[in-house]
């Protein structure tokens, strides 16, 4: 009971770690879920590519998403730029075989991220046990 209560008081003392840790293991089930789906399959989810390069023989996939918030109150303005960015490799036969993802406004949990999650293989839904 007090490992709980200490790891529930860290937790609310330092809550960009705990959104760095959820953000982390949501994307990493996002991106898994895309490994060996056809690349027309995740076009027709998350919309056409921003680019698309040939690197050493590698086909990449990027979509990149970024947004500037500014907000401000008596004691000045604020602003910075939010992220996220998500890369996919396939191969010949353009199936998805690895993916990088990079920022600081990437999905935290499978509710802010579900949008991005491979339909035919959502990780967070229950399997038939046979």
């Amino acid at each position: 009971m007090k490992n709980l209560f200490l790891a529930i008081l860290i937790l609310a003392m330092f809550p960009n770690v705990s959104f760095a840790i959820g953000a982390k293991s949501t994307m990493k089930k996002i991106m898994d879920s895309w490994i060996g789906e056809n690349l027309e399959t995740v076009i027709d989810h998350w919309g056409y590519p921003t680019q698309e390069k040939t690197i050493a023989g590698k086909k990449l996939y990027y979509w990149i998403n970024s947004y500037y918030t500014v907000s401000g109150n008596q004691y000045g303005v604020y602003g910075g730029e939010s992220t996220c960015n998500r890369i996919l490799e396939v191969d010949k036969n353009n199936n998805v075989i690895k993916w990088q993802w990079e920022g600081n406004s990437c999905p935290a949990t499978y509710f802010t991220g579900k949008k991005f999650v491979n339909p035919n293989n959502n990780p967070w839904r229950k399997k038939d046990v046979k």
